[in-house]
């Protein structure tokens, strides 16, 4: 049986499997010019689950280590899960306080490029709306 970053067995988890498909893929080259260790806080509850991705002039290495980073973002789990389905973008999130950054900054606006861009056709103000 094969594991996640987090060392568990892998899930229908949106977000542990964006996390494994970072390690799997290794290189990032939108992070070529970058290194730096950037850790995700995943609240769920009162449950915390760290994502420590480790980049090396784009190489990417991904644990469930909760060593320290030289920048650590944390959120509440359905705020990751709407970033890695693209249905809410990285900058606004820390913007609106959904996501809170400690440290490094620049190296918080590189990390964002892993997020994926919203889904073709995907209207985010459709639920807003009166029909």
């Amino acid at each position: 049986m094969t594991t996640s970053a987090s060392g568990k067995a892998p899930t229908d988890d949106p977000v542990a499997a964006f996390f494994d498909e970072l390690a799997r893929r290794g290189y990032e080259p939108l992070l070529r010019k970058v290194s730096g260790r950037v850790r995700f806080d995943l609240v769920d509850g009162s449950n915390l689950e760290p994502r420590l991705v480790v980049i090396d002039k784009g190489k990417l290495t991904v644990t469930g280590d909760s060593a320290e980073a030289e920048c650590t973002i944390r959120g509440e789990l359905p705020v990751f899960k709407e970033l890695v389905s693209g249905r809410r973008n990285f900058v606004a999130a820390v913007l609106r306080g959904a996501l809170a950054c400690q440290g490094d900054l620049e190296l918080m606006f590189a990390i964002q490029r892993i997020f994926p861009a919203p889904p073709r056709g995907w209207d985010p103000t459709a639920d807003t709306r009166s029909g």
